[in-house]
């Protein structure tokens, strides 16, 4: 636990000033990150084809425009756009996460060394409460951040990410093949988050949860290995051993399987020596 509070002091973080790297002292973005976040809009609304008379604005929001930006913090780039004026047959929505998706596996943009996130929401959607809002349009702010403070030694933060953590490693490191497991740990954190900023804001404890886990890369370590299980579920591979062989193999893998939900990955006797979680025998 001591542990966890110490790293939760490095990630965790809330300033005085807004980040010096993007704005002066007095609030304003600096020009040079002005133009060049601007630039990025205009490449980005290309490449989603988004026609200019949609685009209503373009805002920088999240922690960098707030008082709570760390180094792990991106630069949102969001494009107020008017979803009616975007051509897309089927679902908006999903057009405009695929191309957000696309386009973060293709670029590697940084500003000032933080990395440039791109994403287009609809102009009628409301600004959170105590976000920061800036317009690059009229270069001000639609809603200026509010200075919260808040406790990152919280026991409900801190007990938030040691559960969480512990469920994602576990199922990782006992190299578990339950996809469904990791989608409910996924929805979970979606509608922790998401209901937890509409009740209580940005310095939530879940919201707050969720950024540690991120900081961390836990939640990215999660995401790399349900690529690979799904990618793997829809590979097919030689199999050298013959049919019976298989058989044996899928029946051992069963039985791992239980063994990893049912028991911690590592044993000891009495004495603190390390045994064989299965037979009980002290390991060489």
């Amino acid at each position: 636990m001591k542990s966890l509070l110490k790293e939760l002091k490095t990630t965790l973080q809330y300033h005085d000033t807004l980040n010096p790297e993007l704005f002066n002292d007095k609030k304003k973005l600096d020009p040079e990150v002005w133009q060049s976040l601007n630039k990025i809009g205009k490449e980005w609304a290309s490449f989603a084809n988004i026609p200019a008379a949609a685009i209503k604005d373009v805002i920088v929001v999240g922690g960098n425009a707030n008082y709570n930006y760390t180094k792990h913090s991106d630069i949102d780039l969001h494009l107020l756009v008017d979803k009616a004026k975007i051509k897309c047959q089927g679902l908006i929505d999903d057009y405009l996460q695929s191309k957000k998706q696309l386009w973060a596996l293709t670029h590697d943009i940084t500003v000032k060394g933080q990395p440039v996130e791109l994403y287009a929401q609809d102009y009628r959607d409301p600004f959170r409460e105590g976000q920061g809002v800036y317009s690059l349009k009229s270069n001000r702010w639609l809603q200026e951040p509010e200075r919260v403070k808040f406790n990152s030694k919280s026991p409900e933060v801190v007990n938030k990410v040691k559960d969480l953590s512990f469920q994602i490693n576990s199922l990782i490191d006992s190299k578990s093949d339950d996809i469904d497991a990791f989608k409910q740990i996924k929805r979970r954190l979606k509608i922790m988050r998401s209901t937890a900023i509409e009740k209580g804001g940005e310095y939530a404890p879940e919201n707050l949860a969720f950024k540690e886990l991120r900081n961390r890369g836990t939640l990215d370590r999660m995401n790399t290995y349900m690529r690979q299980l799904e990618d793997k579920k829809l590979s097919l591979e030689a199999y050298y051993g013959g049919e019976e062989q298989k058989k044996k193999d899928e029946k051992k893998k069963k039985i791992d399987s239980f063994m990893n939900k049912a028991m911690p990955n590592r044993t000891f006797d009495q004495l603190g020596r390390e045994t064989d979680r299965r037979t009980g025998k002290l390991l060489k």
